[in-house]
């Protein structure tokens, strides 16, 4: 079985479809025979922390999505472990990343500047970035698509195109 090397960072959207297509990705490679593995950011570091034995799905799969990257804050011993998992990964095997954080918030991202940009060097060497912009999925047809719709301070909604 070939490995397909693929890196696709979905980034920069909130609601519009990153994990449906980062999902759809993964049942493609699944009905050309690779094996898949999907996780989110926050059960990853769980894992990495938890043992670090070589032997872990999330190492060996052809290919790996990290879903829902930045959406928690890590610390600097979690980015290590992330460019740990990064690294083992690099140039080997396949590996989608979805995160409503844009490349310019890599020191948000990770906590630290010198590994955030090892992180990226290895994710953005041979990938493609696909940037998806437009409004919510989860949202369509709702009042709060409108470009007039506030939250109000109670929280409630309250909408100016009365």
């Amino acid at each position: 079985m070939a490995t397909a090397m693929w890196v696709f960072p979905l980034c920069k959207a909130l609601h519009k479809g990153k994990t449906h297509l980062a999902i759809s990705l993964a049942i493609k490679a699944c009905h050309h025979g690779f094996k898949v593995y999907f996780t989110t950011m926050d059960t990853l570091i769980w894992k990495l922390k938890e043992s670090q034995s070589r032997q872990k799905a999330y190492l060996t799969s052809s290919l790996v999505i990290v879903d829902e990257v930045g959406y928690l804050p890590v610390n600097s011993q979690e980015a290590y472990l992330f460019f740990q998992f990064v690294s083992h990964r690099y140039e080997r095997l396949s590996t989608i990343i979805t995160s409503n954080k844009s490349f310019g918030d890599r020191q948000e991202l990770f906590g630290d500047a010198v590994t955030a940009a090892a992180i990226l060097d290895r994710l953005l060497h041979h990938c493609k970035v696909i940037n998806i912009k437009g409004h919510s999925y989860r949202l369509k047809g709702h009042k709060i698509d409108q470009p007039n719709f506030k939250l109000s301070a109670k929280g409630g909604t309250n909408s100016d195109a009365n």
